[in-house]
């Protein structure tokens, strides 16, 4: 029997709760730390649906969808096993997305709410839910009765009405988790706090408003059958398989032939089209907007060549804007500058919590001592609790690694203020010089990219350390919120000084969605150094942008 299912987003927003049982908000919080942020979780797939242990005592299944990002997971306890768990979130995140997905996406273009305007399909959501769980908890022999929570009330029992419209109901609001996997308190704490709620007020939305004509009849038993739920609910199921099935995505435009001089209004659904494939691909909506109105005007008044269509026409200014972006505008030679500037050469790394900072500044060394460089380390994270452990680990581990012992070192102060940030910084470049090192790479705290307070500190940082480069890591699985967060980084080192290089991360998790990569170079036009596709030390790769443009465009 299921503890808890939840569906949120990549940014922790809980969209949907429904807790049967009482569950320690601890466990849910280090779900997302082992999964989503640590990436320390042992993940195995059954029946397509990921599935990972939690806290000892639990299991967690859960799956993710993509435009708009979503995850849904189902915890249940070891010992009273779900093995309907992993049905119900395909089912229920494929539901999810038919019902809400179009509207997120407005919503998020527009810059509202995630769930703004969406009551009445949240509604109709529970009901589909509460339906399918019934369904499933039979098939599988459970006792669908065991919880008055998980069972469809008798609507023809005065006494069971008289009950339900006595439970508190879950309101829509939403919960944040930090980039740190900590929940984040503000504005709704009284609906998130596990600790202090009983059962039935973490129980979900009751159904008793539920018009019992309109939605089905009793069957002989007196069980509810909700017959034209069900099948609404696999036309739904049934859309969603058939959007699903691969399809040429520019076959939408070989409506339009070829030999002919295009107008404005040949090309307005053409842009319209392009520009739903890159947001389908993670380009966040202004920035596809931005593509499409640059192939609209290199289209219009042009005249497609004998026999090519306009599909091909298309294709190619948008494959050219695609490569003008992502082509750098400098040198991307970073062993050539660090050869041609004087000792010691810093690096800064930067970027939002749980981006994988460390772990890409450790693969950057490991590059560099395999071109025989002499690398410090410097913890410049002053701030999180374990971040010089935690880079110390990274150093033996490159000692073995790279059989280089003697040519890389750590250097830390301990934890402080931003004080001690510049003070650390200064102390370790006049360290490396002193101990002959060739290149010092600066750790730094992560901060959230919209909390003005805590980007503050690095215009001293900067201008302390006064960094050869400074280079961003940005996650690939962060989608459309990547445009705001390389802005923000981009102009928080004070006048005259911006980000050098971008690290996009976890590119081997995200398969062809690889548009935050578009989004972060449109951007701020910082070029992108490397990218990181796995956990180990070698896993970081040049970008290819033949392979990135192609990928975008299939």
């Amino acid at each position: 029997m299921i503890d808890e299912f939840l569906i949120f987003n990549l940014k922790g927003e809980v969209l949907f709760k429904h807790s049967p049982h009482r569950l320690a908000e601890s466990v849910v919080n280090t779900f997302i730390d082992e999964v989503f942020v640590s990436s320390t979780a042992s993940i195995s797939t059954v029946d397509g649906v990921q599935s990972c242990n939690v806290v000892d005592k639990y299991v967690a299944r859960f799956d993710q969808t993509h435009n708009p990002d979503l995850i849904a997971v189902c915890f249940y306890n070891k010992n009273v096993p779900a093995p309907y768990a992993g049905s119900l979130v395909q089912i229920s995140l494929t539901l999810f997305k038919q019902l809400l997905g179009d509207d997120i996406l407005q919503n998020l273009e527009r810059q509202v709410g995630v769930l703004d305007g969406m009551d009445k399909q949240l509604e109709k959501f529970e009901q589909y839910y509460t339906v399918k769980l019934d369904e499933l908890q039979q098939e599988s022999n459970q006792d669908p009765g065991a919880s008055s929570q998980t069972s469809l009330p008798l609507l023809d029992s005065s006494k069971s009405l008289q009950k339900n419209k006595k439970k508190k109901e879950i309101k829509k609001k939403l919960r944040k988790w930090g980039a740190d996997g900590q929940v984040d308190e503000s504005g709704d704490a009284e609906d998130l706090d596990y600790s202090q709620q009983d059962a039935e007020s973490n129980s979900r939305t009751t159904v008793t408003e539920i018009n019992s004509e309109s939605f089905g009849d009793r069957d002989a038993t007196g069980r509810f059958v909700v017959k034209d739920l069900n099948e609404e609910i696999d036309e739904l199921l049934a859309k969603s398989k058939e959007s699903s099935q691969v399809k040429e995505p520019f076959a939408f435009l070989k409506k339009i032939t070829g030999g002919k001089t295009i107008t404005a209004e040949d090309i307005k659904s053409t842009t319209e089209e392009l520009q739903k494939h890159l947001v389908k691909k993670n380009v966040a909506p202004e920035i596809a907007q931005q593509l499409t109105s640059n192939v609209e005007k290199a289209l219009v008044g042009s005249k497609t060549k004998n026999w090519t269509t306009v599909t091909s026409t298309a294709k190619a200014a948008l494959t050219k804007e695609l490569t003008k972006i992502l082509t750098p505008g400098t040198s991307i030679n970073l062993l050539e500058d660090i050869k041609k500037n004087p000792k010691p050469y810093v690096i800064s790394v930067v970027g939002v919590n749980g981006v994988g900072k460390s772990t890409n500044l450790s693969k950057l060394a490991f590059w560099l001592l395999q071109n025989d460089f002499k690398v410090l380390i410097t913890a410049c994270d002053t701030f999180r609790s374990g971040a010089v452990e935690q880079l110390r680990v990274h150093v033996n581990n490159l000692k073995t690694a790279s059989d280089k012992k003697d040519r890389v070192e750590l250097f830390e102060g301990g934890y402080g203020g931003s004080d001690l940030v510049a003070k650390i910084a200064k102390n370790a470049i006049d360290y490396a010089k002193k101990h002959q090192f060739d290149i010092v790479l600066m750790d730094t705290a992560g901060r959230r990219h919209n909390d003005a307070q805590l980007m503050a500190p690095l215009a001293s940082f900067a201008k302390a350390a006064n960094p050869n480069k400074i280079i961003m890591v940005g996650e690939a699985l962060v989608g459309t919120d990547s445009v705001q967060q390389a802005k923000n980084f981009n102009s928080a080192f004070g006048a005259g000084r911006n980000l050098d290089f971008f690290i996009i991360s976890k590119c081997d998790t995200v398969g062809d969605l690889i548009g935050t990569m578009v989004n972060m170079v449109a951007a701020t036009g910082i070029p992108i150094l490397f990218v990181g596709v796995g956990q180990t030390y070698t896993d970081l790769r040049t970008l290819s942008v033949e392979w990135a443009v192609n990928t975008l465009m299939s």
